[in-house]
């Protein structure tokens, strides 16, 4: 999926690396595609006391230091949003 040769693709493994584990994570992946120079990532909040929270999608982008994510109600709703951006 990532060619870790090319440092934007290592810079968002890396980020997502750091996002999803350890004691510090703020996502739990649930679904991640390659659409292009973007990972597309069906998340949901994770939170330091262990609260769990909403779910976004996000888009992570393999070329630049770069992420945004829109939020849902429910993990379908963001995979629904997924499914308009993958061809």
């Amino acid at each position: 999926m990532l060619d870790l040769a090319k440092p934007g693709e290592r810079q968002a493994h890396d980020f997502l690396c750091r996002a999803t584990k350890g004691r510090d994570r703020m996502w739990q992946v649930l679904t991640l595609r390659r659409q292009g120079d973007v990972l597309l990532c069906v998340v949901r909040w994770v939170y330091p006391d262990g609260r769990i929270g909403q779910f976004s999608l996000a888009k992570v982008s393999l070329t630049r230091k770069a992420v945004c994510w829109r939020d849902h109600a429910s993990s379908e709703a963001a995979l629904t949003e997924m499914g308009h951006y993958i061809k």
